[in-house]
């Protein structure tokens, strides 16, 4: 059984519409990530999440898992499968730099996680990526270590870089990488220097807008350079709407402060508090107390200084959470 060297999944010629097509089975990628690194065409696929966590579930017990979560959204949902887990807190490039790495450190450890150690990396900018592998190193036993995280955390990406760093044979290729969920397909296994590394597909959070908005609209959602948080001062009733994806209503007597970090190239704005915009989305409602933060999952999070009650509208499908201030 050959596979696909960018996704992982199992190479076949007969059927063009079914995934892992090649017309030659002598290929090393197969069409669909031909087209997506080549082209930048993506071929959505159906597959459901029970199959990716099937993939999951066979990871042997004593396997040092390598547990991926972006800043963005901090899911940690399903962490609690693996016994001997390395988080990683990736794309610390999105984040200002005023934000130091020992603040997120200190909030995944006040969640009394069981994890191992908790290291930021950025694969982009090589940000602590030789910390990250001298300690695979020394966790690994000489076992195959496995890449696990939901979809968009940057997995692939990671281990790109950590081919392109320490792996001194050239003919590795690199493991296919987009913005888009489910790029891997299945597991995809190479040889990192001194490690064994296995790539797995993402989860699929069916919270995140990511799963319910078109590729035109997910390009501008995805973050790529540093966000630049929009502070505002709010008082009294009011709304606060972010691109055409959600709208955010409040009611606070004192005076408050709200900070926005998503994308910078979503166009937001304050809303006539009359005008009923995007209201006819699914709406959510929390009582945030000091210091706490709404998460949009995919999209953005919103940290208010006051205790305040809001509204929030998003897409369908979507869902809000709560949780205290991560900055």
């Amino acid at each position: 059984m050959t596979k696909c060297c960018g996704c992982g999944v199992e190479l076949q010629d007969k059927d063009i519409k079914k995934v892992g097509y090649v017309d030659n089975l002598n290929k090393k990628f197969c069409m669909r990530c031909f087209k997506l690194t080549n082209y930048g065409c993506y071929q959505k696929v159906e597959l459901g999440n029970e199959e990716f966590i099937k993939i999951i579930d066979n990871i042997p017990n004593n396997s040092l898992v390598v547990y991926m979560a972006d800043l963005l959204s901090l899911n940690l949902s399903n962490l609690k499968k693996f016994k001997r887990v390395l988080l990683v807190i990736t794309k610390k490039d999105i984040l200002p730099k005023s934000v130091k790495d020992s603040k997120i450190i200190d909030y995944i450890k006040k969640r009394n996680i069981n994890v191992i150690d908790v290291i930021v990396v950025s694969s982009t900018k090589n940000y602590n990526i030789d910390i990250l592998y001298n300690k695979m190193l020394d966790l690994s036993n000489k076992n195959e270590i496995y890449l696990v995280g939901n979809t968009n955390t940057g997995k692939s990406t990671l281990l790109n870089k950590l081919i392109k760093n320490y792996s001194s044979d050239n003919i590795i290729n690199n493991i296919t990488v987009s913005m888009y969920p489910s790029t891997t397909l299945d597991k995809v296994a190479v040889k990192v220097g001194k490690l064994s590394i296995i790539d797995t597909p993402g989860l699929i959070d069916p919270t995140n807008i990511v799963n319910y908005v078109s590729l035109k609209d997910l390009k501008k959602i995805n973050i790529k350079n540093e966000i630049k948080p929009k502070s505002c001062q709010i008082k009294g009733k009011g709304s606060f709407v972010i691109d055409k994806f959600a709208r955010i209503d409040y009611d606070t007597i004192d005076n408050n402060s709200m900070i926005i970090y998503a994308s910078n190239s979503l166009n937001t704005r304050f809303n006539n508090k009359d005008n009923n915009n995007l209201t006819n989305l699914p709406q959510f409602n929390f009582k945030l107390e000091k210091n706490q933060d709404i998460v949009i999952p995919g999209l953005c999070f919103i940290k208010f200084i006051k205790p305040i009650e809001v509204k929030v509208y998003t897409l369908d499908g979507v869902i809000p959470i709560k949780r205290d201030s991560l900055i």
